[in-house]
């Protein structure tokens, strides 16, 4: 995602855990459609270059840095579809 997920208006008669779990919902599912989107657009440029195929993408072994580039990424992740339950520790 390019920013923070504008704040949408609470449901009436919403607890406040619902409405943070509707938030961290609803950043995964941004994160999982952007995602889903750009790993489509690299698969099908790949193989209209004739780059690589699908059993190469499934053979693929990362390197320890790639691995640990992943790891940054996963955790990033993470931290955004927990904020807010972190936000409401502080509130």
């Amino acid at each position: 995602m390019t920013g923070p997920a504008r704040r949408r208006l609470p449901i009436p008669g919403q607890m406040p855990e619902e409405d943070r779990l509707l938030a961290m919902i609803a950043a995964l599912a941004a994160e999982l459609a952007v995602t889903r989107e750009r790993l489509d657009t690299v698969e099908q440029l790949a193989a209209a270059a004739g780059l690589f195929d699908a059993a190469a993408i499934e053979a693929f072994v990362p390197t320890p840095q790639q691995t640990a580039r992943r790891d940054t990424l996963r955790r990033r992740l993470i931290s955004r579809v927990f904020r807010p339950l972190k936000t409401s520790e502080g509130a």
